[in-house]
């Protein structure tokens, strides 16, 4: 997953990668297939404690959730909601202790995306939004077409899916969940959708339904 940002620009950092780095993670999961799965999850503010968003599809069936710092460090996590049709899922790590608020996102803004992976570690790409859509997609278990509000940007294709999206100033502006392979552009889910699971978090753990 990889996440958008104004912060490296608004914040006075030269260096993107130094923006992301206190609210991107790791997020391991285990249990959901032979082979851990392994995504980006980013820490966000909200209801007055940090709660990681991450995409559904990464932690899908999974008995053990854990958070990988780019230090390397492994922090014991939680699945707290779980939403397939969104391909959303957030997580709760007590030491999770830097997060951003969320905001809408506007065309034409210059943001970064964040991703971390298992072998190239952290990474960051400066990106341009270049629309905002009203899309339908298939869910992951391709089962049922969706509505979504989402975003289109260009110049983080290499970013991935499943990365989060910053925005001024340093706002968590979306969910990366697709990229073509036609043109240098990729998509994530708008800020409203992500709100509506966040809403749905309880104390206890979150049914993660069938691997994939």
């Amino acid at each position: 997953v990889a996440v958008l940002t104004l912060a490296a620009v608004s914040c006075g950092v030269d260096d993107p990668l130094t923006a992301v780095s206190n609210v991107v993670a790791g997020v391991a999961a285990e249990g959901g297939s032979l082979e851990p799965a392994f995504g980006t999850g980013v820490v966000v503010v909200h209801g007055g404690e940090m709660l990681v968003v991450t995409s559904a599809i990464t932690v899908a069936g999974s008995d053990e959730v854990s958070l990988r710092r780019p230090s390397g460090l492994a922090i014991p996590a939680e699945v707290v909601a779980f939403d397939p049709d969104r391909d959303i899922a957030v997580i709760r790590a007590d030491e999770m202790i830097f997060g951003r608020p969320m905001s809408e996102p506007s065309s034409g803004a210059a943001t970064t995306a964040g991703a971390q992976s298992s072998d190239v570690g952290l990474e960051a790409f400066e990106t341009t939004i270049t629309g905002l859509l009203h899309v339908t997609i298939e869910d992951f278990y391709i089962e049922d077409f969706v509505e979504q509000l989402a975003f289109e940007f260009d110049g983080a294709a290499t970013a991935g899916a499943r990365a989060p999206d910053f925005g001024e100033p340093g706002d968590v502006l979306g969910i990366v969940y697709a990229r073509s392979r036609k043109r240098s552009v990729g998509f994530a889910v708008s800020p409203t959708e992500i709100w509506s699971v966040l809403d749905s978090v309880t104390d206890s753990r979150a049914d993660t339904g069938r691997c994939i």
